[in-house]
């Protein structure tokens, strides 16, 4: 018998160092015996003469381009379109140059197809791939079409072309996936909206961790933040400053890395999820120094990172605008503000481990959750 077949549209690689949500839902999908194919869109030759920073998650540094055969359960394709969809920062511009990023739906349209026929679950990550959903609904008819919406593209200055298209297609969906009931307020006027919440590889956080810490010397605290999505250096530079007794671990990627940064603010770049996961089992906090923005909000409960310091029971901070009071553990601060930032870090050092967040699930509830999306009438 055949396998049931997935083809997800995401910004993510099949094989990269940082594991975003698309990713454990594909594993969970081959795990229960689908094919699953990963077209990854939304580069372009803008994207490879730049030198997008995202390659750096990569192993080689640059992707592969075309199809690749991983196994017998996976197959991917990626390929440079002429242009993709990005903000000038100029909305007026924006809009004047939006007739040029229809490239990018033209593009894909001659290439989709062979990999959508005979689809029986389509999932779309949000991000530029949204503009695709049209002829995704066109070329499989007969799936099950679920918008993922692992990030809200409003924060990450979309051009408002692209914020528009998203509430536009949003109906051509057979499910709206969110994992925040803030970023849900946007489509609760669909019926095909779902709260299906984050998840965490407990088979991998329960596994042999070794420390990656030296040996501990009174007052040395280690400190971890795992992901730089929406990363606030600046709060990082002054929590180093006003505790230089503790050690603050960055992992993730960054544009650059501040060379006058403090010497107990380290910088580890992109790590496998099995070293970042090693380095927060074993620290003493956990940190998500989002940029404190309108918006940033949706991320308490869609930032992974929080998700794996509440599945250790590891006491957090974070700017207030993210702090959920339903949250266990979580201390807020001002961003910009000395005396702030100086008591939650008192408070952090007060606090112990809690037992693990029950709330927690694994990831295999979000894939049991998307395959049960009806198809089409």
């Amino acid at each position: 018998m055949p396998k049931p077949r997935a083809v997800i549209l995401t910004g993510h690689f099949p094989i990269q160092k940082r594991r975003g949500n698309i990713l454990w839902l594909s594993d969970n999908l081959r795990a229960d015996g689908w094919h699953v194919t990963m077209v990854t869109t939304g580069y372009s030759w803008v994207s490879k003469l730049r030198g997008d920073r995202r390659f750096q998650q990569l192993e080689t540094g640059s992707p592969t381009v075309g199809e690749v055969v991983h196994d017998d359960s996976l197959t991917s394709f990626f390929a440079f379109s002429p242009l993709h969809p990005f903000s000038v920062r100029k909305p007026l511009i924006d809009e004047l140059l939006r007739p040029l990023h229809q490239s990018f739906p033209w593009f894909w349209a001659r290439r989709l197809p062979r990999y959508l026929r005979g689809a029986d679950l389509v999932v779309i990550e949000s991000g530029p791939q949204v503009m695709l959903a049209p002829m995704v609904r066109r070329m499989a008819p007969d799936a099950a079409m679920v918008y993922r919406v692992s990030d809200d593209i409003k924060v990450h200055g979309v051009p408002g072309f692209l914020a528009r298209a998203e509430m536009k297609h949003a109906p051509l969906f057979d499910r709206i996936s969110v994992a925040s009931k803030f970023l849900a307020r946007r489509f609760s006027h669909l019926g095909s909206l779902r709260i299906d919440p984050m998840g965490v590889a407990k088979d991998v956080l329960d596994g042999d961790l070794p420390d990656p810490f030296p040996a501990r010397v009174p007052g040395n605290r280690q400190a971890v933040c795992s992901g730089t999505t929406q990363f606030d250096a600046d709060s990082m530079r002054m929590m180093a400053e006003l505790r230089p007794d503790w050690t603050f671990h960055i992992l993730g990627r960054l544009r650059s890395v501040p060379a006058d940064a403090p010497p107990n603010l380290v910088f580890h770049g992109e790590v496998p999820f099995s070293t970042a996961a090693a380095f927060v089992k074993h620290a003493d906090f956990g940190l998500a120094p989002y940029l404190d923005k309108p918006g940033v909000e949706y991320q308490t409960a869609q930032s992974n990172r929080m998700l794996i310091y509440r599945y250790y029971g590891l006491p957090m901070a974070g700017p207030a605008r993210i702090c959920d009071p339903d949250v266990p553990g979580l201390v807020g601060y001002t961003p910009g503000s000395r005396d702030s930032m100086a008591g939650a870090l008192d408070k952090l050092a007060t606090m112990e481990r809690t037992p693990s967040d029950p709330s927690v699930q694994d990831w295999s509830v979000l894939c049991e959750r998307i395959v049960s999306t009806p198809k089409p009438a």
